[in-house]
């Protein structure tokens, strides 16, 4: 498999790497991955402090750096970012396009989703590029391997119509 979600940790210890707006821990983000993913107008914020990616989804911050101190929202991004959204589109994997309503699609079409075993070969094949394209700069196999968990639950969930007699 590809190295696509080793993301290196700073070397500052102490560093205060809790969102200030929901007080949750973040997660190291590449520059690189910002770079790709941010505004052209958030682009001219970003500054060389290490920067956290937040994954609490009700908390509009993506992406933060408590030195600065400099946030960046939602609307910061060029994608929608997954995890925070609720309506649809709702982005899974960045790198081959899949979202919750095509996992969603494929198991009520097939009766099961083959996404995360896609995704899988395409990593092993070396054609993800997670820490460019997912806002969280790491693989997604994962938060993809949960979401088909739980939109087959829902669907399992759903009561059945009853058939009209003819």
């Amino acid at each position: 498999m590809s190295d696509c979600c080793k993301v290196p940790e700073p070397a500052v210890e102490n560093i205060d790497d809790r969102c200030h707006r929901c007080g949750e821990k973040g997660r190291r983000v590449l520059r690189e991955t910002m770079e790709s993913l941010l505004t052209a107008e958030a682009l001219e914020r970003l500054t060389g402090e290490p920067y956290y990616f937040d994954r609490t989804p009700d908390c509009d911050v993506v992406y933060f750096t408590n030195q600065g101190p400099s946030y960046f929202d939602k609307e910061s991004l060029t994608v929608r970012v997954g995890l925070k959204e609720k309506a649809p589109p709702i982005p899974l994997c960045y790198c081959f396009g899949h979202s919750e309503e095509s996992v969603r699609e494929e198991i009520v079409t097939t009766g099961r989703s083959t996404v995360t075993d896609r995704i899988t070969a395409e990593v092993q094949a070396d054609h993800c590029a997670c820490e460019i394209k997912n806002p969280s700069g790491k693989c997604c196999l994962g938060d993809v391997s949960r979401a088909v968990r739980r939109i087959e639950k829902e669907l399992e969930e759903q009561p059945v119509a009853p058939m009209e007699k003819g």
